[in-house]
């Protein structure tokens, strides 16, 4: 007499992880999209503020997009406000790592890096990083959204 069961095989299983952790990935971007979104909403580029240094934003979006291109989840969100914190954890930022990993290959360099002032309906001040950085099949621009305590409170990769 034969069974009829079926047995996941190790790409049904890896399909299913993938899907899983694709899940995961987009969940974690819409929060910290829309706590970005939340927070800067109304706001307006200007001129960057006399209360940010130019060079000490380039230098803590540089670090920040180096920690990722290491690996070094952790680390990158330790660098975030206690709010983005909340919202995206290491293995959020691990996860869409491995995604553009994935099409872009492995991280060569950082190409450049823009800094602008953006202010809110409020009046509230912020430094957005605008950083390339340079993969094996391509670019990626990372944007990095700092609060006056240079603390991270936006972070886009596309």
């Amino acid at each position: 007499m034969k069974t009829n069961m079926k047995t996941n095989t190790k790409s049904e299983i890896n399909a299913k992880t993938k899907t899983n952790t694709l899940h995961s990935l987009r969940k974690g971007i819409a929060i910290v999209l829309v706590a970005t979104v939340f927070l800067l909403a109304g706001c307006s580029s200007a001129k960057l503020s006399g209360d940010f240094e130019e060079e000490k934003v380039k230098a803590a979006a540089r670090e920040a997009v180096e920690c990722l291109a290491a690996g070094e989840y952790e680390a990158c969100v330790a660098l975030m406000s206690a709010e983005i914190q909340e919202a995206i954890s290491a293995e959020i930022l691990g996860a869409n790592m491995e995604t553009i990993t994935a099409q872009k290959g492995a991280f060569q360099e950082i190409k450049s890096v823009s800094v602008v002032g953006q202010k809110d309906k409020d009046g509230t001040e912020y430094a957005v990083a605008v950083v390339v950085g340079s993969f094996e099949k391509g670019n990626v621009t990372f944007t990095v959204s700092y609060d006056k305590g240079m603390q991270i409170i936006g972070f886009w990769m596309k």
